[in-house]
């Protein structure tokens, strides 16, 4: 062996060993999994599943926690005695092609995952540090984005729970529900087996908000302090859980990032969405049933035109929200029912559900428009904060992400999306996206510890930011982050 060899040999085996397999102190390290079953097995309410340990994190992906037909409520699923392997995500909610798959430079920094389709898909992920450790830990449970039509708990490599994990003390889950079609097609008009079906994939996310109220403690989490948190369209199901009698009880925090949603779709536009679409498909009303035996992409087909021409008539009208977010998402969120859904997130009814929840809004600087600052998530967000501060609703805690991806020479500036990896403290894991320079890493170090910080206590707080007082003072997140009152 030469030196030289030698040399390169020490080297390697010291940063392996310091890294413990894991995106450390700018070095990419990898490390042996522990795949024994015996080791990893956890019993669940519904029987045993097994996992995986990677760098001391126990990671187990797919666990089915519900199992439902089309357009009906999530039922328990059928209990099993052999243990269930839960190593791979399992399926995801059939969806449309992402456009951003034909952009080159969006597919690269993204990083999409967007796995194997399948309306067997309610799925639950978990990352933790102990198992039937008697541990307390807290429980952050994250709703993806990809507003309510489209996503994943696995799409973004950003979303991965190891490092919050491992160095933070929570346990992370991430999940699939049904979108869509599937979950918000609303057929209530054809009769009482229907009549939840405009909320089936809101009541979808409370089925697994129970799973982790009855399972999480044998993944060594506390199901007394649950924290929900997402972005974009998972912020905006944050918003719409806010607002369910049924979700009450089911977490304790709630972080609102780019996703802040303060009306949803009134009955009688839901109603014609769903008349449209067994129209168009030629279903008879007598025979509604048939629509569980349609093609789902003849159904999604049928759903985006009746969506379109419903868009078409509130226009003409006059009748489209004012804000550009709503009505960009006309048609698409989910429906004031009256009973899944009483009221509309905004108001006084809806605000009293969650009145004891103290909540983090906001948004990135630039969301989609890098040459200036945010007008489409900013406005809501501000609306939100204030409609629960003069409810007199628990704290209510105002940020803004400001740093901007250096990533293809800046073109993203500080775009829609960018503060999940540094919420996450996966900013090196999620580098095509982040640069993965030393500023960022710190950065997510210190994003990571306020978003932990707060699951852990209510307060977010930072070894190394200034303190964040509540509304109407703002924290901006930066390599140097200051308050501002907004």
């Amino acid at each position: 062996m030469t030196p030289k060899t030698f040399v390169a040999l020490s080297l390697a085996a010291i940063v392996l060993s310091s890294c413990g397999g894991q995106v450390r102190g700018g070095q990419q390290c990898l490390s042996s999994l522990e795949t024994s079953t015996k080791a990893t097995t956890v019993q669940t309410a519904s029987g045993p599943v097994a996992g995986y340990i990677d760098d001391g994190v126990f990671i187990y992906k797919g666990i089915p926690y519900a199992k439902a037909e089309r357009f009906m409520p999530p039922q328990d699923v059928e209990p099993w005695k052999e243990v269930r392997s839960s190593r791979a995500y399992g399926p995801t909610c059939p969806q449309d092609k992402r456009a951003g798959w034909y952009s080159d430079a969006q597919a690269f920094a993204m990083h999409w995952d967007d796995g194997f389709p399948d309306e067997d898909c309610l799925r639950v992920n978990v990352w933790t540090s102990g198992i039937a450790d008697g541990g307390k830990r807290p429980v952050m449970v994250w709703l993806h984005g990809g507003g309510f039509r489209a996503g994943s708990g696995q799409e973004l490599i950003s979303y991965d729970g190891t490092n919050l994990a491992r160095d933070h003390g929570v346990v992370v889950v991430t999940l699939n529900h049904r979108l869509n079609v599937l979950g918000f097609l609303d057929l209530s008009a054809y009769g009482a087996k229907y009549v939840h079906s405009g909320n089936v994939g809101m009541l979808d996310i409370v089925k697994a908000l129970e799973w982790v109220r009855d399972n999480i403690a044998s993944f060594g989490g506390d199901p007394s302090n649950v924290t929900i948190f997402g972005q974009s369209g998972g912020g905006g199901k944050v918003s719409t859980l806010m607002a369910m009698p049924a979700a009450k009880g089911l977490f304790g925090r709630a972080i609102v990032q780019s996703g802040s949603i303060t009306n949803l779709l009134e009955p009688k536009y839901s109603r014609r969405i769903g008349a449209y679409t067994v129209e168009t498909l030629g279903v008879r009303p007598s025979n509604i049933d048939a629509l569980a035996k349609v093609p789902y992409e003849h159904l999604l087909a049928a759903y985006n035109g009746a969506i379109q021409k419903v868009k078409d008539e509130a226009a003409a009208d006059g009748k489209l929200p004012e804000n550009f977010l709503d009505m960009i998402l006309f048609g698409q969120v989910p429906v004031v029912d009256g009973e899944v859904i009483p009221f509309q997130p905004s108001t006084p009814e809806a605000l009293a559900v969650s009145k004891d929840v103290p909540v983090i809004i906001g948004t990135v600087y630039n969301e989609f428009t890098p040459d200036r600052e945010d007008p489409i998530f900013r406005p809501l967000a501000l609306k939100q904060a204030q409609d629960r501060v003069q409810a007199g609703c628990a704290p209510v805690y105002l940020y803004r992400f400001d740093w901007a991806s250096p990533v293809l020479d800046g073109a993203f500036g500080s775009t829609h999306c960018l503060e999940i990896p540094f919420v996450f403290d996966n900013v090196l894991l999620h580098r095509t996206f982040t640069g993965g320079g030393e500023d960022a890493i710190q950065l997510g170090h210190r994003m990571s510890r306020v978003w932990t910080s707060f699951a852990r206590n209510g307060i977010p707080a930072a070894e190394g930011l200034p303190e964040w007082g509540v509304y109407p003072a703002q924290m901006n997140f930066n390599i140097t982050s200051e308050i501002t009152n907004n």
